[in-house]
């Protein structure tokens, strides 16, 4: 009984210990890359012409209002394009977007539906030649003003995919777009600076994107799983390509505000995920085991759990070892290495609002955690067992303020 016991605690706690040590490694390279950063000379006058490609089903609501933080950009009005792509759309998207000055492509496909599909279909349409580089915006989004100027000084020091910080809009209507900071801060002030640092390759995120026309011109948009961020990441890092995080290109995206519009969008990232798990991790593992780090790194972060998931399977792995050290099936350094996994996970999530320097109130919904960790766990298992449903469902969106 002890040794099934003691492999039990083997199979599950190395993992969770990993994923821990991962993430603190990334945490401590990221505080380093912060404390040396030098101030680097600018680049020379904005010279990248973008082409800003926004895909929009449906957002008569807030198409309006990234077009107008577009508007408000401190770069040069002649030196990039808005592009709208008002995919199967029967409200007034096309005409609200035509109206504030965007080129506006309309495409009516039934059958092949979505965000990939979408920007698939108009990189086809346009001249890639015209532009040296494209970004991606959501039509849920606001551009902070220095966005295409932060972008240009990185094209201009050699990088080829870029992306961009996402702030959260709407962090106080509540308790739930209130912890959307935590993910925002681990992602962009804990883990993308380190990566940035070594070389490595940080996640896509959807929205906030750029790439250099370049990657356009030789892959398009062929990534169509039901999370393409994860997708095309994987794709970029497979070919060699580095995506480098850019704080100061920053865009604030809409979260959604209830657990139940919240679940369509949770699943199909998970589903995503999945997929682009089972195309590329053999890739990815191959040219690690060649030494090509960045490839396994990328491989990781496809398969690392979810920071929820993470924070709540070392609970659960805590409580077990609590539970087996207090009836002494095992020895108290089980316990600890229990405590040192969760105790890693717990500052993590903290160290992210302190960055964020979060107010009173989000600290106060830190107590919403543990019903939110067992919605996270209902809805994994729900994704899980309904993998083979790829319909896509959009999220729906609200007016801010």
């Amino acid at each position: 009984m002890e040794a099934v016991t003691t492999l039990f605690l083997l199979v599950v706690g190395v993992p969770l210990g990993l994923f821990a040590f991962y993430q603190i490694f990334w945490l401590a390279l990221s505080v380093y890359a912060l404390l040396r950063r030098r101030s680097v000379p600018l680049p020379g006058p904005a010279t990248t012409r973008f082409g800003v490609l926004i895909p929009a089903h449906n957002e008569e609501l807030l198409i309006g209002d990234v077009l107008a933080s577009l508007e408000r950009q401190r770069y040069p009005c002649e030196l990039f394009d808005v592009i709208v792509i008002a995919d199967n759309c029967d409200d007034a998207t096309a005409q609200i977007a035509r109206r504030a000055g965007a080129t506006c492509l309309e495409r009516r496909d039934t059958e092949r539906r979505g965000k990939p599909y979408a920007l698939d279909w108009a990189l086809s349409q346009l001249d890639l030649n015209r532009y040296d580089a494209f970004c991606i915006l959501d039509a849920d989004t606001l551009a902070d003003p220095a966005f295409l100027a932060a972008m240009d000084a990185e094209l201009q020091r050699g990088h080829k995919a870029l992306q961009g910080e996402i702030g959260v809009m709407n962090p106080d209507e509540n308790w739930l777009t209130r912890l959307a900071i935590v993910p925002s801060g681990i992602k962009f002030k804990l883990h993308f600076p380190g990566k940035n640092l070594v070389g490595h390759s940080c996640p896509l995120a959807g929205n906030g994107m750029c790439f250099d026309a370049e990657i356009f011109r030789r892959f398009g948009w062929k990534a169509y799983s039901l999370a393409e961020n994860w997708e095309y990441h994987a794709l970029l890092s497979e070919h060699g390509y580095q995506v480098s995080s850019v704080n100061a290109a920053r865009v604030y995206g809409q979260v959604t505000n209830t657990l139940k519009t919240a679940r369509n969008q949770r699943v199909r990232w998970l589903k995503g995920r999945l997929e682009t798990l089972q195309r590329y991790w053999r890739p990815l593992l191959q040219g690690g085991l060649r030494g090509d780090l960045a490839k396994l790194d990328t491989l990781i972060e496809i398969v690392r759990p979810s920071y929820s998931m993470l924070l709540l399977w070392s609970g659960f792995y805590w409580l077990l070892c609590a539970a087996l050290a207090l009836a002494g099936v095992i020895g108290t350094p089980w316990w600890a290495y229990a405590s040192a996994v969760l105790g890693a996970q717990v500052f993590y999530f903290l160290a992210a609002l302190v960055v964020q320097r979060a107010p009173l109130r989000t600290w106060l919904s830190l107590f919403m955690v543990p019903p939110y960790l067992a919605w996270k766990l209902a809805l994994s298992v729900s994704g899980v067992l309904s993998l083979k449903d790829k319909h896509w469902i959009r999220t729906a969106r609200h007016k801010v303020g």
